[in-house]
Parts: structure tokens; C-alpha cells; sequence
């Protein structure tokens, strides 16, 4: 009973926070980090064709999809952030480096959206989106537990 209730409970965790809350909060709750990397990279990636669909079709009569629809960033918000000029001054390294952002502000939403607004082609998209995921979940994954065994905050 005690893996279903862990791995509920970090997908709520993953659903409502960043990279930086729930794959330190996945270690703490016994998740290998071989499985954390795993799961976070492929919650990631599902994201991918959805924030797509939403960018491109706009509004849905699904309200799943319209409530998606209404917490993302606009158009014309993300167009004057200061992430969007950053990720526009970098190009492809820019959608790379916001999808492999922890912390809120980055992450799949809004390097979707920057891809999506630089106007690159899907398969480019994909796969710049998918290799920032990758990296970002690497390195705090495996950040996280180097500073877990440099502190020996664990104990095993």
C-alpha cells in the first residue's frame, strides 16, 4: 500500500510544484533517483503535444483544457517578459535552456510557448524541448543527491 500513497503523492507533487520541490521531496518520500529521472522526464514529455494543442487551437469547449488554457502565460505577456527576449537573444539554445529550467517561470510551459512564438517547426521543437527536459531533470536529480551525500542528510 505504502508505493501507491509515495507515488500519488509525487505526482501531486510534480502536478502543483517545480523540478526543485518535487524530485528533492521524491528522494525524501524513498524514490530511487533512477526512477525520479525516469518519471520526470517522461511527465515532461507528455506535456509536450498538450501545451502544443492548447497553443495552437486556442480555447477548447473542454474545460480540462480551458482551465489549462487560462493559467498559461499569453501570448502578448510572454512577448514583453524579459525571459521571452532572453530565449529570443539565444535562439534554439534559448528554448533548451528554458525547458531545462527547475524553478517556476521555466519548465514546459513556457519553452513550449517561446518555441512555439520563435516559430519553429515541430519535429525542431520536440526535440529542443525534449533534450532541455532531459538535461534539467539531470542535473538536479543528480545535484540534489550530490548535495544529499556531501551533507549526509541520508542516511543509509
Amino acid at each position: 500500500m505504502r508505493v501507491p500513497v509515495t507515488y500519488g503523492l509525487f505526482l501531486l507533487l510534480y502536478i502543483i510544484g517545480s523540478r526543485i520541490i518535487f524530485i528533492p521531496a521524491g528522494m525524501a518520500l524513498g524514490i530511487g533517483k533512477y526512477v525520479i529521472l525516469f518519471l520526470v522526464f517522461l511527465l515532461d514529455i507528455l506535456q509536450i503535444p498538450l501545451y502544443f494543442y492548447i497553443y495552437e487551437k486556442g480555447t477548447s469547449k473542454i474545460k480540462f483544457l480551458s482551465y489549462f488554457y487560462s493559467r498559461l502565460p499569453s501570448r502578448e505577456t510572454m512577448e514583453k517578459s524579459r525571459l521571452m527576449k532572453f530565449a529570443r537573444s539565444l535562439g534554439s539554445f534559448g528554448v533548451v535552456f528554458v525547458a531545462a529550467m527547475p524553478a517556476f517561470g521555466g519548465g514546459m510551459w513556457s519553452s513550449v510557448l517561446i518555441s512555439f512564438l520563435l516559430g519553429f517547426d515541430r519535429k525542431k521543437s520536440i526535440f529542443l524541448l525534449t533534450l532541455g527536459s532531459f538535461l534539467g531533470c539531470i542535473l538536479v536529480v543528480f545535484g540534489i543527491d550530490g548535495l544529499i551525500h556531501l551533507f549526509g542528510l541520508i542516511k543509509k
